[in-house]
């Protein structure tokens, strides 16, 4: 399902307690901008999409997924923690030769893909 990143908007407006005027006024655009983005469930611009975000004081992200990113810290530690996990493994596989390293290296891709694929 796709994501309305005005519908979004509207309703972060909300969450917020602001109004539409408010917004436009802000991020420099008309208001009447966010009644015929949420018609035709399209996207502004960048640089509009990038205003009202930072008028919002949320991610772009956000606005176009719906979601809200994983706090840079968080994913830091996740990705590191990742890391630590596998560490010992990705050193002996760069340890071997390319004959025997890039076979195994392929395989993974593949299975991650069918994995993805299901």
């Amino acid at each position: 399902m796709k994501v309305n990143f005005w519908q979004v908007v509207v309703d972060e407006l909300e969450y917020q307690g602001k109004t539409r005027k408010w917004l436009a006024s802000k991020a420099s655009f008309d208001v009447s901008t966010i009644g015929s983005g949420l018609k035709r469930n399209g996207l502004p611009q960048v640089d509009l999409a990038f205003r009202i975000a930072s008028a919002l004081n949320v991610p772009i992200e956000y606005l176009v997924t719906g979601k809200s990113p994983a706090p840079k810290s968080e994913q830091k530690l996740e990705d590191l923690r990742k890391y630590h996990k596998y560490a010992k493994t990705i050193e002996s596989l760069d340890a071997l030769p390319d004959r025997e390293r890039i076979p195994i290296v392929n395989m993974i891709e593949e299975m991650k893909e069918r994995v993805e694929k299901e």
